[in-house]
């Protein structure tokens, strides 16, 4: 059903809300739960979630509360999401994407091209009076796109990206 996904959310954000969990005023797939010694945040996506906080036990209360009310899977610690790994490191966790640019690459052709350190033509003077040769816009707006997305563990290519 068409309705199904709203429905979903608005069972879902009646649920936490019950719970104590505040949701974000800029985001609404966030929520936040700060009430005595207690301290979670939820990201909900379609029907997934991500839950982290400081303290375990509070993680495992609020799993066995969300397990007796709805039918669900426990996943264990986050390893890959919509296109990003996820690494448990000492002091944090690191973000890449490499599997998503690999497929990026190989989806655009570019598989066998080469590593170059500054991925932007040096000294280049651009003009919107310039005539090139022509090209696929649907295939640019696409591959732009999808370089955005990678620009979320690459911040070093952003400014050539943007």
């Amino acid at each position: 059903m068409k309705q199904a996904p709203r429905a979903w959310y608005e069972k879902i954000h009646a649920y936490l809300i019950s719970l104590g969990f505040e949701n974000s005023p800029t985001e609404s797939t966030l929520y936040v739960k700060r009430a005595d010694n207690v301290f979670l945040i939820i990201v909900v996506y379609v029907d997934d979630m991500l839950l982290t906080g400081p303290n375990e036990t509070h993680i495992a209360d609020f799993k066995a509360d969300l397990h007796a009310s709805f039918e669900m899977s426990d996943l264990g610690h986050l390893h890959h999401y919509l296109g990003i790994q996820f690494m448990q490191v000492d002091g944090g966790i690191a973000l890449c994407q490499i599997k998503c640019i690999d497929t990026l690459l190989k989806h655009f052709g570019l598989e066998d091209c080469k590593p170059i350190a500054t991925p932007m033509e040096t000294g280049l003077r651009l003009s919107i009076y310039d005539v090139g040769d022509a090209f696929d816009v649907v295939l640019y707006q696409r591959a732009s796109g999808c370089l955005i997305y990678v620009c979320i563990t690459r911040p070093d290519i952003q400014f050539t990206v943007s």
